[in-house]
């Protein structure tokens, strides 16, 4: 779809109008100011050798030339052929098991480390496919939305470590839950889910949420990592082998049934991990056996310029004209000299074409500016050099920092650096300079993305309803602002919680402070202490009474704490 980078400059577009009225004031001035000079016959006689045909080319071609530097100085362009990467494949979730079991080094050099290796290089195999990436352990974190961005998921598997889950535990149903979201719910295939764990506790509810996610046609292949007889697991914050409650040295082993049951009720396939040749093969041939879609990723914004070709067909119509007389051609007199060459005319034509090609040429330069520095940060994007396509972007916007295409592939190539704050102004910056509705719902849909992985949900949950706003076809805003909204619920709902315990605990040490106050009125009130006339036996029963009293009230206390939601007994 074609578009102008300067469409201000179709505003020239309305002299077309002026030129036209001031062409026919001209003819009628000729015509009154011939019928005044005399004899209309004479008159005649000495214009005869003009050709109003000839007349009428002329102010065609210069007409026609006069539109074509309008639509070049606006520069009409095309997306280039980069623009949209079309792909035929599935949407393939990543669910990484970080909890601290995973650190056993019954697997060389640990369980989580031969996890990563294999996500890796399966990373590399699902070329075509949208690629996504969840870290669980106790609670389950999405750490990246399904995208075709495999440089980016190579980078967040290989940063994946239990420090991204504070919570501890083992709790896969929840992970299970969270990429089901992940995916299209509208879809009934092309979804897998690639689980890789230990299945240290048994999570009584991650069989029924398989067979949930098996109507909706996601297929479950799990690879369990680890061995049989188990492993001690060194704690990182210690640097000592982990210990239970009752002070047992941990033995984390691998729970194989109930991966096992995970993939059979999706139709899926489990493997163990002992070789990583050998379960990439099985993987990938288990992933690709699946039915696949059409896909596309516009990965950064291309446009080819087409100026060039609108002022060099100007030019060439300017000099027809140039050499194109008005006069009828008429044979030379008999002494064989040519008729007057009419040098006045000829210089004012000359002169009139460096006018107007001077004229364009700062259009022409302004329509190029920063445009060779943006297709060599396309080049090197589309190599993975990053960093060079950074500098190439950023030396483009400072020639041009209204030029939108530059301002958005930066967007681009910084958020492949992890600059999420940077590349969410340069979206800004590129939504507020296009007029292509189409840049501007990337813009904003791409600044949403950015958001989320900044945290800022609510920022996020803005940009997409933009998007939404200008393409409201697109499927991933949609389902992105879906899944940020309930989020941003679930936020609020664990807010009000929270603040239902502390107001809770508030009131509990209220409580206790009112009844040391009372114990102490009371210690002030009583009288002096007395000779006891109490036997042994009524000292022992009032012993067990005091005892009971107090074991109620550190009861009491323990019940007033409320237990985290899904939080497992284990913190391995």
């Amino acid at each position: 779809m074609y578009r102008f980078q300067h469409s201000d400059y179709l505003i020239g577009l309305g002299a077309l109008p002026l030129l036209l009225a001031a062409l026919f004031f001209l003819l009628q001035w000729k015509k009154k100011t011939a019928t005044r000079m005399g004899d209309p016959a004479l008159i005649r006689q000495l214009i005869r050798n003009f050709s109003p045909f000839r007349f009428l080319v002329k102010v065609l071609l210069v007409f026609l030339a006069f539109l074509i530097i309008i639509l070049g100085a606006a520069n009409p362009q095309m997306p280039g052929a980069m623009q949209n990467i079309q792909r035929k494949g599935v949407d393939v979730m990543f669910v990484l098991d970080v909890s601290k079991s995973m650190l056993a080094t019954d697997i060389k050099p640990s369980r989580l480390d031969k996890a990563k290796q294999l996500l890796l290089l399966l990373s590399e195999k699902l070329e075509n496919d949208r690629l996504g990436l969840i870290l669980f352990a106790g609670r389950a974190y999405l750490q990246m939305p399904l995208t075709t961005d495999h440089g980016a998921a190579r980078m967040y598997i290989q940063d994946a470590s239990p420090d991204a889950v504070p919570t501890q535990g083992t709790v896969i149903a929840d992970a299970l839950h969270m990429a089901n979201t992940a995916f299209n719910s509208k879809e009934r295939k092309y979804k897998s889910i690639v689980l890789v764990s230990d299945g240290e506790d048994h999570d009584p509810d991650a069989l029924k949420v398989a067979k949930e996610l098996a109507q909706n046609g996601v297929m479950i292949n799990t690879i369990g990592i680890g061995s049989p007889d188990g492993s001690t697991i060194i704690d990182p914050a210690t640097g000592e082998t982990k210990k239970d409650e009752q002070g047992n040295t941990v033995i984390s082993k691998l729970n194989e049934a109930e991966l096992q049951q995970l993939s059979d009720a999706t139709n899926g396939e489990y493997i163990r991990l002992d070789n990583v040749d050998d379960a990439l093969i099985t993987m990938t041939e288990r992933i690709d056996s699946a039915e696949k879609k059409s896909m596309s990723d516009a990965e950064f914004i291309d446009y080819i310029s087409y100026f060039q070709w609108f002022l060099g067909a100007a030019f060439v119509l300017l000099v027809m004209e140039f050499f194109l007389s008005e006069r009828r051609r008429e044979k030379r007199p008999a002494n064989g000299s040519k008729p007057a060459a009419g040098t006045p005319a000829l210089a004012a034509r000359a002169l009139l074409v460096l006018v107007v090609i001077a004229a364009a040429l700062p259009a022409t330069a302004q329509s190029g500016n920063g445009d060779a520095k943006v297709r060599n940060g396309n080049r090197y994007y589309k190599k993975h050099q990053i960093d060079e396509s950074v500098q190439q972007y950023q030396s483009a916007v400072q020639q041009a920092p209204d030029n939108p295409t530059a301002n958005y592939n930066l967007g681009n190539a910084q958020f492949r650096k992890n600059n999420f704050d940077e590349a969410g102004r340069s979206y800004d910056s590129a939504i507020h300079y296009s007029q292509d509705k189409t840049m501007q719902e990337k813009g904003y849909y791409n600044k949403g993305v950015a958001m989320i992985k900044q945290k800022k949900l609510q920022e996020s949950i803005e940009a997409w309803k933009k998007a939404l706003k200008l393409d409201a076809s697109d499927v991933e805003a949609r389902d992105n602002l879906e899944k940020a909204l309930m989020e941003l619920k679930k936020q609020q709902q664990q807010q009000q919680q929270q603040q239902k315990d502390q107001k809770k605990e508030q009131n509990n040490k209220k409580e206790d402070k009112k009844d040391q106050d009372q114990q102490q009125q009371q210690q002030q009130e009583q009288p002096k202490p007395q000779r006891s006339r109490l036997n042994k036996q009524q000292v022992e029963q009032l012993l067990k009474a005091l005892e009971q009293k107090e074991n109620d009230l550190q009861n009491k206390m323990k019940q007033s704490k409320v237990k985290t939601p899904n939080q497992p007994d284990k913190d391995w």
